[in-house]
């Protein structure tokens, strides 16, 4: 019965929150994907398998805090209806209520461990690989009359557009290794896409390049201007060695990852005795404030991420959670246990 109690609390909150996070993410990815996408002809379903592809990275974020949230807010909603009272005046006690969670939170914990270093990589590879192999087997979608298009190096603007035909073209590419740029305008072009291979063939015009205090001008009737648009960066094999490059230390970027993984991922658990600090409490002398605790809490542990996956995280990975589940512990013992 008490069980029941909390599990049917915590999923009318659980829920809705959830549907309500994930909504707002998609809007997110689908903003993202366009954006991504906007030289690349894709029909409805490589839109919609590009979104699955990408989800996996926003639901690892969304359960985490949806879950803490729905586990605190679902505790105060019970206490501020007087039924935690009741369930405490017949000799349940607050450890019972962790006993209760623990299961599912362990259960969370191992979800999102399973996305974080599984499923989130192998969804960024895969859409990676399918957005590279969209380039190399369809045309490039150049539209007419519109600035900032850009194909690799190259930004490009074209007048006129039909099938694969352009009319007066112009074409940007800077190297800022090399210090030089290149300007070509041109009458006409067509596209060609070979096995990832793009080829502009260009008709009537000029080309300028710069390298230093030096610019060059070649007019030119043909002219094909070649670039590689991309292939696969990873296979969904080579999982071992995505990790193995932040646990050796040969690489920054997956160093973060991985801390930001194993940290979020142990938020849940490490936060454990906050379910109680923030969700327990007496209707008749305190005012429910256990919105503004979970913000608060999660802005909090989230930044305290940021900044250890960014300076120091390995290290990071075993003091924030020690220290967080310590600290909510003395909490959990100066609030609660001390008074009920």
């Amino acid at each position: 019965m008490f069980k029941r109690y909390l599990f049917l609390s915590f999923s009318q909150l659980f829920f809705p929150f959830f549907i309500v996070l994930l909504f707002i993410a998609s809007v997110v990815l689908l903003i993202n994907i366009a954006a991504r996408t906007y030289i690349v002809k894709m029909d409805f379903l490589d839109l919609f398998a590009l979104f699955c592809y990408s989800l996996p990275g926003s639901v690892f974020f969304i359960i985490p805090i949806t879950f803490f949230a729905s586990l605190v807010l679902g505790v105060a909603k019970l206490s501020y209806d007087y039924e935690l009272m009741v369930f405490f005046a017949l000799g349940v006690k607050p450890s019972d209520i962790l006993k209760a969670f623990l299961p599912i939170i362990l259960l969370a914990t191992a979800i999102l461990l399973v996305f974080s270093l599984i499923m989130v990589p192998l969804s960024t590879s895969a859409s990676k690989n399918f957005v590279a192999q969209k380039r190399a087997d369809i045309d490039v979608n150049l539209k007419a009359g519109e600035l900032g298009q850009k194909l690799g190096d190259w930004l490009i603007y074209v007048d006129e557009a039909k099938d694969r035909h352009y009319k007066n073209l112009i074409l940007y590419s800077q190297d800022s290794v090399l210090d030089s740029q290149s300007f070509i305008v041109a009458q006409e072009g067509v596209t060609r896409n070979s096995d990832g291979l793009f080829e502009l063939l260009l008709s009537g015009g000029d080309a300028y390049f710069t390298e230093e205090n030096e610019i060059r001008k070649i007019s030119y009737k043909q002219m094909n201007v070649r670039q590689i648009i991309g292939e696969p960066q990873l296979s969904g094999y080579d999982l071992i060695d995505y990790w193995k490059d932040a646990l050796n230390h040969n690489s920054k970027s997956q160093e973060r990852k991985f801390s930001q993984a194993i940290l979020v991922s142990f938020f849940p658990l490490a936060s454990i005795f906050l379910i109680l600090v923030f969700g327990v409490a007496n209707p008749r002398f305190q005012s429910n404030m256990s919105y503004f605790y979970v913000i608060g809490s999660v802005a909090l542990y989230f930044v305290m991420v940021h900044i250890s996956s960014e300076n120091f995280p390995f290290l990071g990975i075993t003091c924030i959670p020690t220290l967080w589940f310590i600290g909510s512990y003395l909490l959990y013992r100066r609030t609660i246990k001390l008074y009920f």
